[in-house]
């Protein structure tokens, strides 16, 4: 089984300097804002393309995680983004032996429907 993930965004203060601080540049803020809007349209694109190609997205709380039941590779998982015109530095794949070694729970009802 492969999860392919993307990372949406983490907590304001792994990015940004402020936690303690008394004094917040609005500088600051409107960089990190651009720099989001910049990523999070990166992931859209990721989004729209891997939904077409037949993956099924999952949110998660940073990010999104991926599967296909197609895939069963890393191998083809990484033939299948490079088709699809997704850089390997915008995801991180992972493959399981097993639906039991990822855990059912970690995938949430969606893949239960998947299954049936």
């Amino acid at each position: 089984m492969i999860n392919v993930n993307v990372w949406l965004y983490r907590k304001p203060a792994w990015d940004m300097d402020i936690e303690g601080e008394e004094e917040i540049y609005p500088e600051m803020l409107k960089e990190q804002g651009n720099y989001l809007k910049k990523h999070l349209d990166k992931v859209a694109d990721i989004v729209k393309k891997l939904k077409s190609a037949g993956w099924d997205c999952h949110g998660t709380l940073y990010d999104l995680d991926f599967l296909n039941k197609t895939i069963k590779t890393e191998e083809e998982a990484k033939q299948e983004l490079k088709r699809l015109g997704i850089s390997l530095k915008e995801v991180s794949i992972m493959e399981f032996e097993d639906e039991e070694e990822f855990g059912e729970e970690d995938l949430g009802e969606e893949y239960e429907e998947l299954e049936d």
